[in-house]
């Protein structure tokens, strides 16, 4: 392997030249990336390097300076400029020093890239494998390879002890350390490799600049870390230090990759204790912290549960209750506003699969009710089909309840839809709303719907939701609400207009559907 060393003052390019191609594919590996010339020049005197990529511009040692500098420790170094700058004066300055290529840095491709690399010449590979100063591979990433592995930790080996060198960068600033979890929000389309190695090579970066966190690496989309504090979660592990570190890194990834990102930290655990334990609850919080948004902590994060079996029971009913009497609107209305009201109670994974009973309890009731077909159902919801799909795949508190209104807007726009191609439903309501005043007899309005009293009350029931005469009711009752608030009629007239020949049943009526007495109601309009 050729060891290469990228030296450049801004972030963006030294994350984009380290993901732009697969380097150890090709024979080389990254040993060192470095934003200015002093910190690469210090670098060189440590290691050797075979390829150096610079810019020209940076602050302090400028990149000629550098390269003057690195030729005198090793003159068959092969150097690379980057730039924005391709005027005559920099390409004569950088062919004098024996600059290998010249190319833009913000026009760069990858082919550009590897026919550049591919033009570099060496005297011998094996000169370079026997390289007696040729990097080894380096014992605190291995350490944290198998840290986040699981092997060791489904053995049972958690703590320091198995990773002494891991351990050994969280010493000297207290005696335990926080677990870290970082999460980026989740995108339909997912992330792409690139994408996966940009985020860790930014990581990398900026745990670099701090002093005590340390990047132990990636594992499944999460990127895990470690931060040196006191048993009791003093300075520096402190709340105030973490949120200070969570902000830098959820501002740097928003800013330069355009991904927002969940951060979570594990209570202050020894470093002779559990490191299993500590990482469950790192991922715990951050799985709260992408589901309730803000930077969680696990000791502040309480004791979130599952549902017990009754409390399911009592959620399951209300939904299929809602389901049946095609209250969808109202469905998501409940779920959201006991959200509301108990977030901080359950697990995000609670929520998560609440959601997911609910739309299907939804997609049952189409599919029986209406014996829709999956063409009709996908071209309906789009991109929510399939529903429990979607609801399973929800990560956060705000895009759950943004799913269950759509999912009930769109279900309700199904069951309109149906309805009006049945036609008689919309007959029945127009005559209803012409002659609610009227005395209305069952076997009237059954024959003009060309069924019979029974099949009526049945099939009306089935695609409205509710019996007919409690439809009449609810008619009848908000008609006379707009009579007492836009006429001075009496109570009675008003009975009247809306078919009741008796005024003191009316009031009863009126009672039990407004939850006011009708004098009372009178008094606040």
């Amino acid at each position: 392997m050729r060891n290469v060393m990228i030296v450049d003052d801004e972030s963006l390019v030294r994350i984009g030249l380290q993901s732009m191609i697969d380097w150890e594919s090709r024979g080389y590996r990254i040993t060192g990336v470095f934003k200015n010339g002093e910190e690469a020049l210090a670098a060189a005197t440590r290691q050797p390097f075979d390829v150096v990529l610079t810019d020209i511009r940076m602050p302090g040692m400028d990149g000629f300076e550098l390269i003057r500098e690195l030729r005198k420790l090793s003159p068959s170094l092969h150097v690379i400029v980057l730039s924005s700058y391709n005027d005559f004066e920099y390409t004569r300055q950088a062919i004098q020093l024996g600059v290998k290529d010249y190319i833009s840095k913000y026009e760069m491709e990858p082919d550009e890239l590897l026919r550049v690399l591919a033009s570099l010449s060496f005297a011998s590979r094996q000169e370079a494998v026997d390289k007696p100063f040729a990097v080894p591979q380096v014992p605190i990433a291995e350490e944290a390879k198998r840290l986040l592995g699981g092997r060791e930790q489904e053995e049972g080996v958690v703590s320091a002890l198995a990773y002494p060198n891991l351990a050994r960068t969280l010493t000297g600033s207290g005696d335990a350390f926080r677990w870290i979890a970082l999460l980026p929000y989740p995108r339909e389309a997912g992330y792409s490799s690139a994408e996966r190695k940009a985020m860790l090579l930014l990581a990398e970066e900026m745990f670099s600049r701090l002093r005590n966190p340390v990047l132990f690496g990636e594992s499944d989309g999460c990127l895990h870390g470690g931060y040196a504090c006191d048993s009791d979660g003093g300075f520096p592990g402190s709340r105030e230090e973490c949120l200070r570190m969570a902000d830098e890194w959820t501002s740097a990834f928003s800013q330069k990759l355009n991904v927002a990102l969940a951060a979570g930290f594990g209570t202050p655990t020894a470093l002779s204790g559990s490191w299993t334990a500590a990482r469950r609850e790192a991922e715990e919080a951050v799985a709260v912290s992408l589901f309730d948004g803000g930077v969680q902590f696990r000791e502040a994060v309480g004791e979130r549960r599952a549902f017990t079996e009754d409390e399911w029971l009592k959620m399951y009913k209300q939904i299929k209750q809602r389901v049946r009497y095609m209250q969808f609107r109202l469905l998501s209305d409940d779920l959201t506003g006991f959200m509301d009201e108990h977030l901080d109670r359950y697990k995000p994974s609670e929520w998560i699969r609440l959601g997911v009973a609910a739309v299907s309890q939804l997609t049952d009731f189409l599919i029986e009710r209406y014996d829709l077909e999956t063409v009709e159902l996908r071209e309906r919801f789009g991109s929510l089909w399939p529903l429990d799909e979607s609801a399973g795949a929800v990560r956060s508190a705000a895009a759950w309840r943004s799913m269950l209104h759509d999912v009930s807007v769109r279900t309700q726009e199904v069951v309109a839809h149906r309805q009006a191609k049945g036609g008689w439903v919309e007959r029945v309501k127009i005559y209803l709303e012409a002659h609610y005043g009227e005395q209305i007899r069952l076997e009237d309005i059954a024959q003009l719907a060309n069924f019979s009293e029974s099949h009526f009350s049945q099939r009306f029931r089935q695609e409205t939701g509710q019996v007919f005469s409690d439809y009449l009711t609810d008619l009848r009752i908000a008609k006379a609400v707009q009579l007492f608030r836009n006429t001075g009629l009496s109570t009675e007239e008003i009975a009247e207009r809306v078919g009741y020949s008796n005024p003191n049943y009316f009031i009863k009526v009126f009672k039990r559907k407004t939850g006011q007495t009708v004098k009372n109601f009178k008094s606040t309009r």
